[in-house]
């Protein structure tokens, strides 16, 4: 029997800080471009302006998603130092309040802000989503 095609993929999003005073920063904005988008492959806002997210692409093996994960985390590292900020992996803030965040102010984060309010903005978390796929659902 042939063993059924598997696929990887991640998400990560990443904590943007002052390192001076180690508080989440207000940044996304500052890297868009006019539509709204981010010019590095992979790399994305998300709804709070402190957080940078990363995407990967489809990868086949445990291999290809650590070197992707490497490439991505390099270019969130190498984005946010051009501004002398640094970027954290941790769930959540140890000490930055989600009262203080600024939303992204792209069309689809205003309106989850709008529909949600404040169950929105308290949702000021930071992980990795590892996303496996299997061709064969018996599998």
């Amino acid at each position: 029997m042939k063993k059924p095609s598997r696929t990887l993929e991640i998400e990560e999003e990443y904590q943007v800080v002052d390192p001076e005073i180690s508080a989440l920063e207000s940044y996304i904005t500052q890297i868009l471009d006019a539509d709204g988008q981010i010019t590095v492959e992979g790399v994305n806002p998300e709804l709070h302006q402190s957080a940078i997210e990363v995407g990967s692409s489809v990868c086949q093996t445990p291999a290809e998603i650590c070197e992707e994960a490497v490439r991505l985390r390099g270019a969130v590292i190498d984005i946010a130092g051009k501004d002398d900020f640094e970027v954290l992996a941790a769930g959540t803030h140890l000490f930055s309040s989600w009262m203080e965040q600024e939303i992204t102010p792209l069309e689809g984060y205003l309106g989850v802000e709008q529909d949600l309010k404040d169950l929105a903005r308290k949702n000021l978390i930071f992980g990795m989503h590892v996303y496996a796929g299997i061709e064969d659902p018996e599998s």
